[in-house]
């Protein structure tokens, strides 16, 4: 097989992969069902996801250092084996607690351990252009939504809410296991003994990226897991138009990362940076004064899913235009805690106002978010250079 072949094939099945695992994204199509199923409020509905996202993010920051250190396929189909778990675990669930242990905690450390081996295997695909390639296979986490949250719909609409859980667990047994053994067979990096090495996170460009990734990510999920709950209560769709929504938003998010990937090669990263502030904060005061403008609402919301989805390439290339590719894997796993973080906080700070105040607060407390990521981007990478 020639060089560009492998390259196409690899990049393939990494993309695949990454659609299998950005179900996480289409939450708010739970969100929904569960909110009545359980009798739970905004807040309360949240934590599943606010759980799950925290969770694999760190335990894709865990999974990077397990690659590097035992068997690439015992630590993959322990993933696996974790997302089936806890799909299917969830179907016999009775309590929002129940759904937060099965989906949140099993599920997100299975998402977690699996999100890092295409990552492992893009840098060994010796492609020069990386932040676009990378952008490319985190292609498809964004993409997922386009598949999942109708596929979601109808499940819940013609099966229930349990039976649908247990389908997906199945499923994802069945389509993640051959695409995780053929990507396996690329992975020649030499197995390492060495002492994990801490020094990084005291790095003052990291510790400003890493803010700079937070605030990204405390913007993007939030909104991600409120698109079912404003489009339906300030937009007034039904959950069918919702669900073509959140698939055509998942376009957005999908195409952030190759184009803000392109954006990086061609610019840079501060003047990429700034460009996404600039219109998320646009973007959310716009839809802050037309709050219930439909075309608004898809305007903004493609904003948002667009940064968001640019994010995850902007800090990973970053990371590894910053810092190399040698320890690539295990740096950017503890860069992509903020995204954890950021899901924490922003779906907590976000559930409670929503709760106290209303949802459109959200939006003036993202455009303010905004300026704070414009502000300090300027200042922290002032003596920024491109390599």
């Amino acid at each position: 097989m020639t060089n560009k072949k492998q390259l196409i094939l690899y990049v393939v099945l990494g993309t695949l992969l990454m659609l299998l695992l950005g179900i996480v994204y289409s939450y708010s199509m739970f969100r929904l069902e569960i909110e009545t199923v359980y009798n739970a409020n905004h807040f309360e509905s949240g934590i599943p996801y606010m759980i799950a996202l925290f969770v694999y993010s760190s335990f894709m920051a865990i999974g990077g250092i397990m690659y590097s250190k035992f068997n690439t396929m015992h630590v993959a189909v322990l993933g696996i084996i974790l997302i089936s778990v806890g799909f299917i675990a969830s179907s016999f669930a009775t309590s929002i607690v129940m759904i937060t242990i099965t989906y949140g905690l099993i599920v997100g450390v299975g998402i977690g351990l699996l999100y890092g081996l295409p990552l492992r295997i893009v840098p060994q695909l010796n492609f020069h252009r990386t932040g676009f390639i990378t952008g490319i296979v985190l292609l498809g986490f964004g993409l997922s939504p386009l598949v999942f949250a109708p596929l979601i719909n109808y499940l819940i609409e013609n099966y229930g809410l349990s039976n649908s859980f247990l389908y997906l667990g199945i499923g994802y047994l069945i389509t993640s296991t051959p695409l995780v053994l053929l990507l396996i067979k690329k992975d020649t990096l030499p197995k390492s003994n060495e002492k994990i090495n801490y020094e990084i996170i005291k790095n003052k460009k990291f510790q400003s990226l890493y803010i700079l990734f937070f605030l990204g990510t405390f913007i993007g999920l939030t909104f991600i897991g409120f698109t079912a709950n404003m489009g339906k209560e300030l937009i007034g769709l039904d959950v069918a138009k919702i669900a073509i929504l959140v698939g055509l938003f998942a376009i957005f998010n999908g195409l952030g990362r190759p184009f803000f990937g392109y954006l990086h090669d061609r610019f840079g990263f501060k003047q990429t940076a700034i460009g996404s502030f600039i219109s998320v904060g646009f973007a959310t005061i716009l839809i802050y004064i037309f709050s219930d403008n439909y075309y608004v609402f898809l305007f903004s919301f493609s904003v948002f899913y667009l940064n968001f989805g640019g994010w995850l390439t902007l800090s990973s290339a970053t990371t590894m235009e910053l810092f190399g590719k040698l320890n690539y894997s295990k740096n950017f796993g503890f860069m992509y805690t903020a995204y954890g973080v950021g899901a924490i906080f922003g779906n907590s700070i976000s559930g409670f106002l929503v709760e106290s105040v209303g949802l459109r607060s959200i939006f003036l407390l993202m455009s303010f978010i905004s300026i704070i990521g414009l502000i300090l981007t300027v200042v922290q990478f002032k003596d920024y250079k491109r390599e």
